[in-house]
C-alpha cells in the first residue's frame, strides 16, 4: 500500500505515517464499514486509520474488559463521501433556520465542510479520526442513540448532566463512560457533540493539547487499484 503526503511548512510537519487496515489488526477491534454498508458514496468496504491511531486502539482494545471489543464505524474518509454526508445532514437542517449563515454555523457541529486542501483537511481525512463503539458476547453495547443522531442526546455527556436517570440510562451512562474514559487514557480527544467520535494528531486534537496537528490530508492508494 503507498501514500501520498503533502507537503508542508518547516513549522508544523506531517508524521508521514501510512494508512493501515483495521480488519485483521486484533481480535478485540471488529470492523463494521457504516458508510459502505449504507452505500453512501465514495464509502469503501473497510476501516484504515494511521499506523500511530491505530497503535492506541489497540491499547484501548487490550484494556477493556474480557469479551469486550471495539466496533470501528469509520476512520479514513474520501472527499467523495465527506461530500455526500455533507450535503445529506445539510439538507436535514436546512428548513430550521432562516439564514445560510445560521444553517452552516449548526451544520460545523455535526459534519465538517470538504476540503481536498491538506493543510485544512476534514478530521477524517487526516485518517486521525474514528468513529467507533463497544460489544460484547451480546452485541453492541446500548450507548442511548443510533450513530450519526445528530440531537442533544448524543452528546458525550448527556446522561452525566441528566438527573434521575432510570436503570437503563444509567447503563448508557456507564457505557459510554467505558468508551470515553478507555479513548482519553490513550491520548483521543473526545467530541462533545458525538459520543462515537474521537481525533487524535489532527487539528481537533491539537485544540485540546499543547502539541501541534501531525495528521494532515491524505488519500489512500491500495495495492492493485489503479
Amino acid at each position: 500500500m503507498n501514500s501520498e503526503y503533502p507537503k508542508v511548512s518547516n513549522v508544523i510537519t506531517e508524521n508521514e505515517e501510512s494508512l493501515v487496515s483495521l480488519s485483521t489488526v486484533s481480535e478485540k477491534i471488529k470492523v463494521f464499514p457504516y458508510y459502505f454498508k449504507h452505500q453512501i458514496p465514495g464509502a469503501i468496504n473497510d476501516c484504515y486509520l494511521r499506523e500511530g491511531v491505530v497503535s492506541k486502539l489497540l491499547q484501548v482494545a487490550n484494556q477493556l474488559p474480557n469479551n469486550h471489543y471495539l466496533v470501528i464505524l469509520d476512520g479514513w474518509r474520501s472527499i467523495a463521501t465527506q461530500r455526500a454526508l455533507y450535503e445529506t445532514i445539510k439538507s436535514q437542517f436546512e428548513t430550521q433556520f432562516d439564514t445560510e449563515e445560521e444553517l452552516l454555523q449548526h451544520l460545523s457541529q455535526f459534519v465538517a465542510t470538504p476540503s481536498k486542501n491538506p493543510l485544512k483537511p476534514s478530521p477524517h481525512y487526516t485518517g486521525g479520526a474514528v468513529d467507533l463503539t463497544i460489544g460484547n458476547s451480546h452485541g453492541w453495547l446500548n450507548m442511548g442513540t443510533d450513530f450519526d443522531e445528530f440531537t442533544e442526546k448524543a452528546h458525550s455527556l448527556y446522561f452525566e448532566h441528566k438527573e434521575q436517570l432510570t436503570a437503563e440510562e444509567i447503563q448508557i451512562r456507564d457505557n459510554r463512560r467505558l468508551l470515553r474514559t478507555s479513548m482519553e487514557s490513550v491520548g483521543f480527544r473526545t467530541n462533545p457533540e458525538e459520543w462515537w467520535h474521537f481525533d487524535y494528531g489532527n487539528a481537533r486534537w491539537a485544540e485540546d493539547s499543547r502539541n501541534k496537528p501531525i495528521y494532515f490530508g491524505i488519500e489512500l492508494h491500495i495495492k492493485g487499484e489503479n
